[in-house]
């Protein structure tokens, strides 16, 4: 049996901030109170000060003079950047190994999409762990560890496009499961050339489709997709 890692109080103050920021409890924009937050968990604002640090780190939350901290409002090009990294790191790893998916590899990746069948609406943030967990495989293969931390240092970032670019829940729930099985579909071919540029089309996608829908219009935003 696998030995469960000791976690500390800043970790599990970061986790209970996180969701609350991901099930939108905290709505992006929202000035966040370290002392509001310490009552409400129970908690000295030590962890808490810790907890937003690391939240600031990740993107979820931002701090400006004379405000303080607040959620993170995410542009467009937020948006861009991060997927267009996410991608590029994958492809990379995928290159390495000339996009030979083992069978356990592909295994675990069919579990994983098989939990995301099972998720709705109101377990978005399991959604979002499901995401991570398939995409993490793609990088872990390549067995490079700083690659490996470049693209989990994204991670976070990539939980908050994803929130930023889904309104409609029910319909991100179902949208995630139903791409993420063609991936895997695409993964099953071994052709390093199709799955490359699947996961560079997988990340473009959103942001083709926030583009078109107009949901994040930015008229600075300049890039090809």
């Amino acid at each position: 049996m696998a030995k469960l890692r000791y976690r500390t109080l800043r970790e599990n103050v970061v986790d209970e901030i996180r969701m609350k920021i991901l099930n939108r409890e905290y709505e992006p924009g929202m000035r966040i109170v370290e002392q509001n937050l310490s009552d409400e968990l129970g908690v000295s604002r030590g962890p808490i000060r810790e907890a937003l640090r690391q939240l600031e780190q990740e993107g979820l939350v931002e701090y400006a003079r004379n405000v303080g901290c607040s959620v993170k409002q995410i542009t467009l090009e937020d948006i861009y950047e991060i997927y267009l990294l996410r991608s590029t790191y994958e492809n990379l790893a995928v290159n390495t190994y000339g996009g030979q998916f083992s069978d356990e590899d592909l295994a675990q990746m069919e579990m994983i999409v098989a939990e995301m069948k099972n998720l709705g609406e109101d377990d978005l943030g399991e959604l979002v762990d499901c995401d991570c967990r398939f995409h993490q495989i793609i990088v872990e293969k390549a067995g490079l560890n700083r690659l490996l931390k470049a693209w989990t240092e994204l991670n976070y970032g990539n939980i908050v496009c994803y929130f930023a670019g889904n309104s409609d829940r029910k319909e991100a729930a179902n949208r995630q499961h139903d791409i993420h099985e063609r991936l895997l579909n695409v993964f099953r071919s071994k052709d390093e050339e199709t799955i490359c540029n699947a996961i560079s089309e997988h990340y473009m996608k959103t942001v083709k489709r926030l583009i078109k829908e107009g949901s994040m219009s930015d008229e600075s935003f300049k890039y090809k997709v």
